[in-house]
Protein backbone atom coordinates (compact mmCIF):
# COMPACT_ATOMS: atom_id res chain seq x y z
CA UNK A 1 0.00 0.00 0.00
CA UNK A 2 1.29 3.46 -0.88
CA UNK A 3 2.03 5.78 2.01
CA UNK A 4 -0.11 8.89 2.20
CA UNK A 5 1.40 12.19 3.30
CA UNK A 6 -0.28 13.37 6.47
CA UNK A 7 -0.02 15.91 9.24
CA UNK A 8 -0.11 15.04 12.92
CA UNK A 9 -0.72 17.57 15.66
CA UNK A 10 -2.12 17.90 19.13
CA UNK A 11 -5.56 19.46 18.93
CA UNK A 12 -8.44 20.37 21.18
CA UNK A 13 -8.46 18.34 24.38
CA UNK A 14 -4.78 17.41 23.87
CA UNK A 15 -5.92 14.75 21.43
CA UNK A 16 -3.52 13.78 18.67
CA UNK A 17 -5.04 14.48 15.27
CA UNK A 18 -4.00 13.15 11.89
CA UNK A 19 -5.16 14.39 8.51
CA UNK A 20 -4.08 13.36 5.03
CA UNK A 21 -2.55 15.98 2.74
CA UNK A 22 -3.08 16.41 -0.99
CA UNK A 23 -0.03 16.50 -3.28
CA UNK A 24 -0.63 20.22 -3.80
CA UNK A 25 -0.67 20.82 -0.03
CA UNK A 26 2.55 18.83 0.40
CA UNK A 27 4.31 20.94 -2.25
CA UNK A 28 3.06 24.21 -0.71
CA UNK A 29 4.13 23.06 2.76
CA UNK A 30 7.61 22.08 1.54
CA UNK A 31 8.04 25.50 -0.07
CA UNK A 32 6.85 27.27 3.08
CA UNK A 33 9.13 25.24 5.35
CA UNK A 34 12.13 26.20 3.21
CA UNK A 35 11.24 29.91 3.42
CA UNK A 36 10.16 30.34 7.03
CA UNK A 37 12.37 31.17 10.01
CA UNK A 38 14.00 28.06 11.45
CA UNK A 39 14.19 29.55 14.96
CA UNK A 40 10.82 28.16 16.05
CA UNK A 41 9.26 24.70 16.02
CA UNK A 42 5.89 26.15 14.89
CA UNK A 43 4.95 25.71 11.24
CA UNK A 44 2.99 28.98 11.27
CA UNK A 45 4.59 31.09 14.02
CA UNK A 46 3.62 34.51 15.31
CA UNK A 47 6.00 37.44 14.86
CA UNK A 48 7.40 36.58 18.29
CA UNK A 49 7.97 32.94 17.34
CA UNK A 50 5.09 31.39 19.29
CA UNK A 51 2.13 29.41 18.05
CA UNK A 52 -0.97 31.07 16.60
CA UNK A 53 -3.98 31.37 18.89
CA UNK A 54 -7.52 30.78 17.67
CA UNK A 55 -8.09 34.56 17.74
CA UNK A 56 -4.98 35.15 15.64
CA UNK A 57 -6.18 32.63 13.06
CA UNK A 58 -9.56 34.34 12.89
CA UNK A 59 -7.95 37.80 12.48
CA UNK A 60 -5.75 36.49 9.67
CA UNK A 61 -8.76 34.95 8.00
CA UNK A 62 -10.62 38.29 8.05
CA UNK A 63 -7.52 40.10 6.76
CA UNK A 64 -7.00 37.77 3.82
CA UNK A 65 -10.68 37.59 2.99
CA UNK A 66 -10.64 41.39 2.61
CA UNK A 67 -7.52 41.25 0.43
CA UNK A 68 -8.97 38.49 -1.74
CA UNK A 69 -12.18 40.48 -2.04
CA UNK A 70 -10.35 43.05 -4.18
CA UNK A 71 -9.78 40.53 -6.95
CA UNK A 72 -12.87 38.40 -6.24
CA UNK A 73 -15.72 40.72 -5.16
CA UNK A 74 -18.03 37.77 -4.44
CA UNK A 75 -15.89 36.98 -1.38
CA UNK A 76 -16.91 40.26 0.24
CA UNK A 77 -20.40 38.93 0.89
CA UNK A 78 -19.40 35.38 1.86
CA UNK A 79 -19.16 34.14 5.41
CA UNK A 80 -15.65 32.75 5.76
CA UNK A 81 -14.85 31.04 9.06
CA UNK A 82 -12.43 28.39 10.27
CA UNK A 83 -15.34 25.94 10.04
CA UNK A 84 -15.87 26.82 6.36
CA UNK A 85 -12.16 26.17 5.75
CA UNK A 86 -12.49 22.85 7.58
CA UNK A 87 -15.40 21.88 5.34
CA UNK A 88 -13.47 22.98 2.24
CA UNK A 89 -10.52 20.85 3.32
CA UNK A 90 -12.80 17.83 3.79
CA UNK A 91 -14.32 18.30 0.34
CA UNK A 92 -10.90 18.78 -1.27
CA UNK A 93 -9.64 15.57 0.33
CA UNK A 94 -12.76 13.72 -0.79
CA UNK A 95 -12.29 14.94 -4.37
CA UNK A 96 -8.61 13.92 -4.19
CA UNK A 97 -9.70 10.33 -3.53
CA UNK A 98 -9.10 10.17 0.22
CA UNK A 99 -11.39 7.64 1.88
CA UNK A 100 -14.35 9.12 3.77
CA UNK A 101 -13.49 7.23 6.95
CA UNK A 102 -10.00 8.79 6.99
CA UNK A 103 -11.51 12.24 6.53
CA UNK A 104 -14.03 11.60 9.30
CA UNK A 105 -11.30 10.52 11.71
CA UNK A 106 -9.30 13.67 10.99
CA UNK A 107 -12.27 16.04 11.07
CA UNK A 108 -11.20 17.62 14.37
CA UNK A 109 -7.91 18.90 12.97
CA UNK A 110 -9.16 22.39 12.32
CA UNK A 111 -11.26 22.74 15.44
CA UNK A 112 -9.71 25.49 17.51
CA UNK A 113 -9.67 25.52 21.29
Amino acid sequence: MDTVAHLRCVGKGRKERTTPLTKQAVEALKTWLQQRSKTTPWIFPTAQGGGLSADAVQRLLVKYQRLAGHSCPALKTKRVTPHVLRHTLAMTLLQAGIDRSVIALSSDLLTYP
